[in-house]
């Protein structure tokens, strides 16, 4: 039996090849896995005419950003800058542009390994000066089991498959496949989490791990 990689393609599923008397079938699996981590960015927006000053009130504001979040136990290794930007600012009007400030933004991402801490962490940030959030993502760190799961429900699944059609047409299958082709794994989630009120608590939303595989029976 071999095993290897393909590129999923949904619109193949099912094939019976007669001249090489096979059974070709996908077989699709999915696992529930509970994320362990939450990465969110968090920073800060300011605007002023001269860009100078811009960049004072913006550093002040970050610093400040930094020290609140540390508050809460959260390292260095979990925070980095995810980007810091200096535009300009136009005012555009009788066919002419005027320059007529400056906006800075500096944006940090931030991991937090306990679920519950992410709304502190915005309650903390948002008290302190920041006024921009985006990109909150869950994640699963210790993804290996949950993908064995999905990858044996797709074995099954495309077994229930080949087995179905040589039952269906009466064809004397092999119970071993001559060939497993693994296909990419996913994670996806359901719907976004919601932030409620003051000191908002993050609710995790439960991840789904889909696999599938190609698989080739011969009869």
């Amino acid at each position: 039996m071999q095993h290897s990689y393909f590129p999923y393609e949904p619109t193949q599923q099912l094939r019976v090849d007669t001249q090489n008397r096979e059974i070709k079938v996908i077989g699709e699996g999915t696992a529930s896995a509970i994320p362990n981590e939450i990465s969110m960015t968090i920073g800060t927006r300011t605007e002023n005419r001269d860009v100078q000053e811009a960049l004072k009130e913006n550093s002040a504001v970050s610093n400040t950003l930094l020290q609140e979040i540390k508050k809460l136990g959260i390292n260095d290794q979990q925070i980095e800058t995810a980007s810091f930007t200096i535009n300009p600012k136009y005012d555009y009007s009788d066919g002419k542009s005027t320059l007529t400030g400056y906006e800075v933004q500096h944006l940090f991402r931030v991991r937090v390994q306990d679920v519950k801490q992410a709304g502190d962490v915005y309650n903390a940030t948002f008290s302190s000066g920041a006024n921009v959030a985006q990109d909150l993502q869950f994640h699963v760190t210790n993804d290996d089991k949950y993908e064995q799961e999905a990858i044996s429900k797709a074995l099954l699944n495309a077994k229930e498959k080949a087995f179905t059609i040589a039952n269906t047409l009466q064809l004397p299958i092999n119970q071993i496949p001559i060939l497993i082709e693994e296909g990419p794994v996913y994670q996806s989630s359901g719907s976004s989490p919601k932030l409620l009120a003051a000191s908002p608590p993050i609710q995790a939303q439960s991840l789904t791990v889909s696999a599938s595989v190609k698989v080739t029976y011969t009869y």
